[in-house]
Formats: structure tokens, C-alpha cells, sequence
């Protein structure tokens, strides 16, 4: 397997846990606001044997969970075997996806505690192609969330990031109503959009950073609403919050 990085210990890959993060190299998408840019060259990292990275979450005293990331880990052949082993050592396993393997998703199921996936735009092939940059068949992303949504023993997240002068707000009430009507039970968590060094100093200008006022603005339709799923907002205000749990900034 191709491995870009490990981090022993971090608290913002799985919320409200602390977790060793495996990135994994490679990536069928093609989003400028990414901020793994690194990871996205097949041909970077370097080539790990899986028993290798067993022994380093083995070795790993500081945490029980252990978030794999990319990049996009399910293009990764081995990736099926690598969550085996790592179940079987009793840690708490994540992946992180963009949704477009669903094959891949359902082999995973019986091998993690917890999918997030990133969802980078409304379900329709011209809005997907215009943010990733890539051709993404919005079926491949539904099948993904389908397989998912009844899982009972798998914490499901749905999660897109908010890129200032990229996305507007309908954006968002588009990928929220369309989880409203195909029943989603997990978890949707709005992103606020960070410049960081992986985007590239060539696309600091490009986007922007949206304000706390404005996702919650975004947000603000859903509070009275009765859905099927809970909504969190993710930003350098409220770090991690839940919807439910912000009513005073909704006034």
C-alpha cells in the first residue's frame, strides 16, 4: 500500500476521539480547494507492507482509533485487507472516502466502526464536474450512501466543505433535501473551507474562507425542521457543534 504520512496522534480526524492517522496516496478527483494536494500523485509516498503498518497501530499506545485517509483510500487494492487486520487488533477503525467506490464501501462494511464521506457538491453531474474537476457519476455517490444509511453497528457521517467563491448556499439546500428524501439517518456536518499550505500558495486568492455568520445563515432553515438526520456545523467558532445546540445564534 502507498502511505503519504502517518500522524501518531491528532484530535480533528474523528470527533470528540483521538486517533492515529493513515493517509493513503492517490485520488480520482481533481478539487483545487483540496488541501492533501501531496497525497494526490500515485506515484508519491512510498510502498508499505501491510504487516508494517499493523505494527505501527499496534506499537501505537496513545490511541484506540485509528482514522485512514487520503487522498482517497479506496482506490488502494489492499485497502479491504489493511481494515481487516487493523479490526482484528480491537482499535476503533474510520475511513474517510469521497463515496465514488461503492463496491469497495460494501467489501469494507463487516471491517469499520465509521465512514465519513465527502460529498463535494449537489447530485448532479454538471455541478460535481465543476467543483472536482473530475467526472463523478452522482449514482456512484447515492449507491454509496444506500449501502451505508441502514448500517446500524457503523457510525455514518455525510460532511461538505463550504468553499467561499466556489459554492453558494443552494449548494447546501440542494445535498440537504435530496439526504431529506432518501431517508438518510446519519450524521451531516457543514465545513468551513481553511486555506492551508497543501492548496497552494498559487490558489490562496482563489477561495476564501467563509465567516461563522455566513454558515450559519446557510443553516439557519434547518433549525425548526423535523428531519431524519442531525446537522453539525464545523468551523473556528464552534469547533464541532451541534445544530440542536446552537439555538442562541440563530436569534
Amino acid at each position: 500500500m502507498r502511505i503519504g504520512g502517518v500522524i501518531d496522534i491528532s484530535t480533528k480526524d474523528i470527533p470528540n476521539h483521538s486517533a492515529m492517522v493513515l493517509f493513503t496516496i492517490g485520488c480520482n478527483l481533481n478539487c483545487e480547494f483540496c488541501h492533501n494536494k501531496s497525497l494526490l500523485d500515485s506515484s508519491g509516498g512510498k510502498e508499505m507492507e501491510l504487516y508494517e503498518i499493523v505494527k505501527k497501530v499496534k506499537d501505537n499506545d496513545l490511541v484506540n482509533c485509528i482514522s485512514i485517509s487520503g487522498g482517497e483510500p479506496t482506490l488502494q487494492h489492499d485497502i479491504i485487507e489493511l481494515c481487516k487486520h487493523i479490526k482484528n487488533t480491537g482499535k476503533f477503525v474510520s475511513l474517510d472516502t469521497n463515496g465514488t467506490k461503492p463496491e469497495v464501501i460494501e467489501k469494507l462494511l463487516p471491517y469499520v466502526d465509521r465512514i465519513a464521506l465527502d460529498i463535494k457538491a449537489p447530485f448532479n453531474i454538471e455541478r460535481l464536474n465543476q467543483i472536482t474537476r473530475s467526472f463523478i457519476d452522482p449514482n456512484l455517490l447515492i449507491k454509496t450512501i444506500e449501502i451505508l444509511n441502514n448500517q446500524k453497528d457503523i457510525i455514518f457521517e455525510i460532511r461538505t466543505t463550504y468553499v467561499e467563491k466556489l459554492m453558494i448556499p443552494d449548494d447546501i439546500h440542494q445535498i440537504i433535501s435530496f439526504l431529506q428524501n432518501m431517508d438518510f439517518r446519519g450524521n451531516f456536518v457543514l465545513q468551513q473551507y481553511q486555506y492551508t499550505e497543501g492548496v497552494g500558495e498559487n490558489l490562496k486568492d482563489k477561495f476564501q474562507k467563509p465567516d461563522h455568520i455566513s454558515l450559519i445563515n446557510i443553516l439557519k432553515p434547518y433549525t425548526k425542521l423535523e428531519l431524519p438526520f442531525k446537522i453539525f456545523l464545523r468551523d473556528n467558532i464552534v469547533g464541532y457543534s451541534l445544530l440542536d445546540n446552537m439555538p442562541d445564534r440563530f436569534n
